[in-house]
């Protein structure tokens, strides 16, 4: 598979032709939002009407940010001469002439689904034929309250996307906050063309106080616990714990669900977006003290793949004996085939 030099001398390993988080719908607004995404500059913002819109965030006069600009009506107006450019990328307006210069700015599709905004930066031609952005219905549904944040992480998306695959790490990156020791045996991993998923059941088993707290138990309580998660993309996975009384399996006792969403900045650091959401125990102050245990967690997770991340960006003067993967890793296994799938349909269509 061809690969594309990126920055820091790395190849790209994230495709194109995919939709990626850009922001929470409420980042955006009146102000001009700044993001580098897939090594490109973009600039976000809302028309009068609500609409968002997403230009490549650099002036085609003299490549001045135009997120250092301001909105003027629908048009976005850069800071640096005065340049006006409509939603279309159009410039309609120059200061200095007596009418707009025959210039324009690149745009990006954008879709507003529920809690995010989604962009893409691939060729425009065949986006008919990209995989839509997942619905998570979860996250505007009235029975589940729901808290989210982003981060931005010095490492490449996949590592975090391995990490969500494979939960293994719990007893020991979050031994002190989670406190979930007995993800131990490799989950059953299942695939749909490029979406992964994985089931794991926990048959009547003492659960962790992360679990049986929200669930209004002592920790330890005896019951039955099923995890799952599903990575639909190389932007996107959503995971779910769903709990069950051991003598009434077929009657679900609340779920907790998680979007992990990643976006790259370039080849060596991402934008991680984040959703939480659950039908139990879920008033406003268990959620707030819920979402500050996930922020700490997240915190530890941050840690361990920016080392990661410096490891393999470093050439050590003595050879290395390389990457090996073990039965714990089926699910990233299978998710880096994905993405290699979803470069190699790119490849082919440039």
């Amino acid at each position: 598979m061809a690969t594309i030099a990126a920055s820091a001398g790395q190849a790209r390993n994230y495709p194109l032709n995919c939709w990626w988080v850009a922001a929470f719908a409420d980042e955006v607004g009146r102000t001009p939002l700044a993001r580098w995404l897939l090594d490109t500059p973009v600039v976000l913002y809302r028309t009068e009407a609500g609409e968002v819109v997403a230009l490549e965030d650099r002036c085609p006069h003299r490549q001045a940010p135009l997120s250092s600009g301001k909105i003027e009506g629908d048009a976005i107006q850069c800071g640096y001469h005065g340049f006006e450019f409509a939603p279309d990328g159009r410039c309609q307006r120059v200061p200095s002439m007596n009418g707009p210069a025959p210039i324009r700015v690149e745009t990006f599709p954008v879709r507003e689904e529920g809690l995010l905004v989604w962009i893409y930066l691939g060729d425009k031609a065949v986006i008919d034929d990209v995989p839509p952005p997942p619905k998570f219905d979860w996250m505007t549904d009235p029975a589940f309250n729901a808290r989210k944040g982003s981060m931005e992480i010095a490492a490449n998306y996949l590592l975090l996307k391995e990490n969500v695959l494979d939960l293994t790490h719990l007893g020991y990156v979050h031994a002190s906050s989670f406190g979930i020791m007995d993800f131990v045996n490799p989950p059953k991993v299942t695939t749909e063309g490029d979406v992964v998923m994985y089931r794991q059941a926990f048959e009547r088993s003492p659960l962790p106080a992360a679990y049986a707290i929200p669930l209004g138990f002592e920790p330890g309580k005896i019951w039955t616990r099923v995890g799952t998660g599903k990575s639909f993309s190389p932007a996107s996975h959503e995971s779910e714990v769903a709990f069950f009384d051991p003598d009434q399996p077929d009657n679900c006792n609340g779920q907790v669900f998680f979007a992990h969403l990643t976006t790259p900045i370039d080849a060596t650091s991402m934008l991680y977006f984040y959703v939480v959401g659950r039908d139990m125990m879920n008033d406003d102050a268990t959620m707030d003290h819920f979402a500050g245990l996930l922020v700490h967690g997240f915190k530890e997770d941050e840690e361990i793949l920016v080392k990661v991340q410096q490891t393999i960006s470093r050439t050590p003067r003595r050879g290395s004996t390389g990457e090996r993967s073990v039965k714990a890793d089926a699910a990233g296994v299978e998710a880096r085939r994905a993405v290699e799938r979803w470069m190699a349909r790119e490849t082919i269509r440039d």
